[in-house]
């Protein structure tokens, strides 16, 4: 895919798209060593913190990969537009995401704040709960025929 970004920017799709624990080490090539890192469930201040939080990720979800879908930016900041894939008891999910970047000087992130919807990994493979989760979403989700109307209730 061709990314019509910074330099700085294709060098982050390209370590995510090809992201292992063994590369790990590489972190500090993009990464300033005071990173500030933020998602719907870690934070992490500081390199080292950053390489903690993502090899107990890959522990917990060995079999993972991301795609770089979009990627948007300057010298300054930018954006990627990703999906990543993991397997969990033979399942394979699939996460939508964005990360938004600042840059440092150098070159170097020196802030990664990514979104994502951790509902279900949070929720959504519990036997009980993720059953509950999906009813939520089901009767929030906005369609044509609810958009606007008051749909009486059962009695």
């Amino acid at each position: 895919m061709a990314l019509h970004c910074p330099d700085t920017l294709t060098a982050v799709a390209d370590l995510f798209m090809e992201m292992t624990p063994e590369k790990l080490s590489r972190l500090g090539d993009i990464y300033s060593p005071g990173i500030q890192f933020h998602d719907p469930i870690h934070e992490a201040c500081g390199l080292n913190s950053l390489k903690l939080v993502l090899s107990k990720w890959f522990e917990k979800m060995p079999k993972v990969s991301f795609k770089v879908l979009d990627a948007h930016g300057d010298d300054l900041t930018g954006f990627l537009l990703w999906t990543m894939r993991y397997g969990a008891d033979g399942d394979e999910r699939l996460i939508h995401g964005m990360s938004h970047f600042r840059f440092a000087p150098d070159g170097r992130i020196r802030e990664q704040r990514d979104q994502w919807d951790a509902s279900f990994v949070l929720y959504g493979e519990q036997p009980i709960l993720g059953w509950l989760m999906h009813k939520i979403k089901r009767r929030a989700q906005i369609t044509p025929e609810r958009r606007g109307k008051r749909i009486p209730r059962k009695p």
